[in-house]
């Protein structure tokens, strides 16, 4: 889906204006918040109708075997507009002003909603039906259809309005944090619906659906959007839509982006189909408890929005989309599993949580993912064409059960939600093998590094500074100060362009843990007594093939404001090998308890468990970890002493001089070291 080793979007690409974003946190931000609320609000008013639908529909009644095929129409009629009309009314996001399209959505659709009883009991009776009779399907989906027109012209002017509200560095977090409030305002529609055609009247639950959008007209009309961020596109029309589907095709990442986003949909809305059938057949409940089953879908999505915004940055989009569409396969089969096996409602409850849990993953990733890599001129007309092949999934899936007139077909939803599942599956894992193969380090490397980089931007809050001088090609020494164990794992993140292979000690690459990851990015083993003449030869051979080497030149780790006295073995390296020396500055990182002190007994007995725990405490504590890349370090003035030991010491000093001059200089606007 992308180059698997590269967070950078692709060139052109622009998620926001950063000049015109305040640098605030999120929960500061008032336009994020009151676009936040407005989705929320929506969101409710967009599904709190369902459950009068099928309450006017008689669908619980006994005699009534077809509510799978039912709930799909129902899900059919509100997504179908979405298809129909997603790039047009992309276009007009691109083209109009984008809270005037989300506040003219919301007052349509209060008005439609709140003359929605009248509106259907007179169609019904004009059809020549009996007042006390269940609608028909056929009318029950009009007001769906309406809600959905408008709700597609509602979604492309919200995703392409919040990455201009806030900061790019904040588009997962903020993502996550609009589809968590979304899932809340599902499970309390869903359960505030079935409560109220339990205990009142199906005209009330209009009445507040036609409220909610009212609210979140209000609310959206009061965001401030910041000026001269949005273009319009140069293009009118027909030819506007179609450029669209030219930047699609044109732009590889962003068509399998909303190929996978096609597949999710298509899955998500079989099993939103499926739960009426697998309360009433599987576990004999009644409205309420669809309401119930229909809310835990979405506590997973909320609780799996929430853990998306503790993990802020720290989790790329693509890696979210890959292990999540693998995750929640595995989930859906896990609940095929409980309906062929009757194992409970407990079990069910459980499945079905776990399938939104791992399913929010997708969702919020890929609308962040293309908030990233679309400029903003194109983001309107790109989320319309997105909602059109994402619809088309969902409508597929639903037209398959809803269209033809599948006989019994709720005694089969074991075996749809396993085909389901594993289509889901078997896309997670062409995604890891489109990922891992565009990957410049291969497949195991890249792995890896992905897994440091999550790491690192999770635990030690990575942040480079500046930009990564390493040369993209070429033998090159990289010396850093050592304050911790974890400074190759920083030092490896902040570089996105090289494999870095490093002079580690010995006995941390005997370790059962390293030993395979050191054989991977080709770590050269030391003594730390300094005399290894084998592992010197090692590491001229390493720089010979043009390879990248990670040096700490004080051979241990050192406090912030300890001794830097550097051993002469890097400016052996670097004058025998001719390889360019980039030095870099690690700060951050909280020191290591010394647990071995104490007297020599003590020290002999239990020396090595306290160094084992001296070495993992700090990759289960949280930091604030920096790391600065300078220059080259001039070493012209030991041209000839390749094989002088006291060259080696004073070019030693002057890379150590190099990597300590980092540590206080600012950064240009262009990212260089002053």
């Amino acid at each position: 889906m992308s180059d698997a080793t590269s967070p950078r979007p692709e060139a052109g690409y622009a998620a926001a204006s950063p000049g015109a974003v305040d640098p605030v946190p999120l929960y500061r931000n008032r336009n994020f918040i009151l676009l936040w609320l407005a989705y929320g609000v929506s969101a409710f008013g967009d599904h709190v109708s369902e459950m009068a639908l099928l309450k006017m529909q008689n669908a619980l009644d006994p005699s009534v075997t077809d509510v799978t095929r039912r709930n799909a129409i129902m899900l059919f009629a509100f997504m179908a507009p979405f298809f129909c009309l997603g790039p047009i009314f992309g276009w007009l996001a691109d083209r109009l002003p984008r809270r005037a399209i989300m506040v003219a959505a919301d007052l349509i659709r209060a008005v439609v909603i709140f003359e929605m009883f009248a509106i259907l009991t007179g169609i019904h009776q004009r059809l020549g039906h009996a007042p006390d009779t269940p609608l028909t399907v056929g009318v029950a989906i009009l007001p769906l259809a309406l809600l959905g027109v408008f709700a597609a012209m509602f979604s492309p002017a919200r995703l392409s309005l919040l990455p201009t509200l806030v900061r790019t560095d904040q588009l997962i977090r903020a993502n996550a944090c609009t589809a968590g409030l979304g899932m809340i305002a599902s499970i309390a529609s869903f359960l505030v619906g079935a409560m109220l055609v339990e205990r009142y009247s199906v005209r009330a639950n209009f009445i507040l659906d036609a409220a909610t959008f009212l609210v979140s007209a209000v609310l959206v009309f009061a965001i401030r959007p910041p000026a001269a961020v949005h273009r319009g596109p140069s293009e009118h029309g027909l030819r506007a839509v179609t450029e669209a589907f030219r930047y699609v095709r044109t732009h590889r990442r962003v068509l399998e982006v909303i190929l996978v986003s096609t597949v999710f949909w298509a899955g998500a809305s079989v099993v939103r189909s499926i739960i009426p059938a697998l309360v009433k057949d599987v576990f004999g409940g009644t409205y309420e408890q669809i309401g119930v089953f229909q809310g835990l879908l979405g506590v997973g999505l909320l609780v799996g929005s929430v853990v998306l915004t503790l993990l802020g940055s720290a989790l790329r989009s693509e890696l979210a989309i890959s292990w999540c569409l693998k995750l929640t396969g595995l989930a859906g089969l896990f609940l095929a599993a409980v309906i062929l096996l009757g194992w409970g409602r407990p079990a069910g409850a459980a499945a079905i949580f776990m399938v939104g849990f791992f399913g929010s993953g997708i969702g919020v990733s890929v609308n962040a993912l293309l908030q990233r890599i679309v400029p903003d001129s194109h983001r309107g007309r790109i989320f319309g064409v997105n909602d059109m092949f994402s619809i088309a999934g969902l409508l597929a899936a639903t037209g398959a059960l809803g269209i033809p007139d599948w006989p019994e077909i709720d005694k089969h939803v074991s075996w749809i939600t396993a085909i389901v599942s594993m289509a889901l599956i078997g896309t997670g894992v062409w995604t890891t093998r489109v990922r891992l193969r565009r990957g410049r380090f291969g497949v195991w490397l890249t792995f890896w590094r992905n897994l440091n980089s999550f790491y690192c931007a999770w635990m030690p809050r990575c942040r480079r500074i500046g930009l990564c001088t390493i040369p993209v090609e070429g033998p090159v020494i990289i010396a850093a100060n050592h304050n911790s164990v974890l400074d190759p794992f920083v030092l490896t993140a902040g570089s996105p362009n090289r494999s870095i292979g490093y002079m580690i000690a010995k006995e941390y690459a005997a370790l059962p843990i390293l030993r395979s990851l050191c054989r991977a990015i080709e770590c050269v083993p030391v003594s730390r007594s300094g005399n290894d003449t084998a592992s010197i030869k090692a590491a001229l051979r390493h720089l010979a093939e043009g390879k990248a080497l990670g040096i700490f030149p004080t051979g241990r780790i050192v406090p912030r404001d300890g001794p830097q006295e550097p051993r002469e073995g890097v400016g052996l390296l670097a004058l025998r090998s001719g390889a360019i020396v980039i030095p870099a500055y690690i700060d951050g990182l909280r020191p290591a308890h010394d647990w071995t002190s104490g007297s020599a007994a003590r020290r002999s007995r239990w020396s090595n468990l306290l160094d084992l725990l001296s070495m993992m405490l700090p990759f289960f504590q949280r930091h604030h970890a920096t790391v600065r890349f300078g220059p080259p370090v001039d070493l012209s003035a030991f041209a000839g002493r390749e094989k002088d030991r006291e060259a080696y010491a004073a070019a030693a000093a002057t890379i150590m001089d190099s990597i300590l001059a980092l540590r206080d200089r600012p950064v240009s606007q262009d990212g260089v070291i002053l």
